[in-house]
């Protein structure tokens, strides 16, 4: 792969990490509100835990999925796997984020041997 093709995706990852931060903070259209000083240190720093929170979460649920391919030996359309199928996945994709709304936390969820929720099965079109 060429040095521009390699500098272009990594780039994509920063922009989708962007993303993520300006989606997380939505309230007050980015304008910190806040009169105090220290007031204002915690509201500029929020974007940056929710944004960690988020890409860690990410990342462990994104690993365990690899390992379950890699234990399956396919991926989509059971297609053989390759190594390189997973070079460029991000930690900051959002789509699953509902920042919005009502959310509802069940404690009756069984955890798996290593502490995680199940992954579930992915639905294809």
């Amino acid at each position: 792969m060429i040095f521009s093709q390699i500098w272009k995706k990594n780039l994509n990852k920063g922009e989708q990490l962007h993303n993520l931060r300006s989606y997380l903070w939505f309230g007050g259209d980015g304008i910190i509100r806040k009169k105090q000083e220290n007031e204002q240190q915690i509201t500029a720093r929020m974007p940056n835990l929710l944004t960690n929170i988020v890409t860690i979460w990410n990342t462990i649920y994104v690993q365990e999925a690899i390992k379950q391919l890699q234990k399956e030996g396919t991926v989509a359309g059971n297609e053989p796997l390759i190594e390189n199928d997973f070079v460029h996945i991000s930690p900051s994709p959002f789509e699953h984020i509902n920042r919005l709304g009502k959310y509802v936390f069940n404690n009756e969820i069984l955890l798996e041997e290593n502490g995680l929720r199940p992954l579930r099965n992915p639905k294809f079109n």
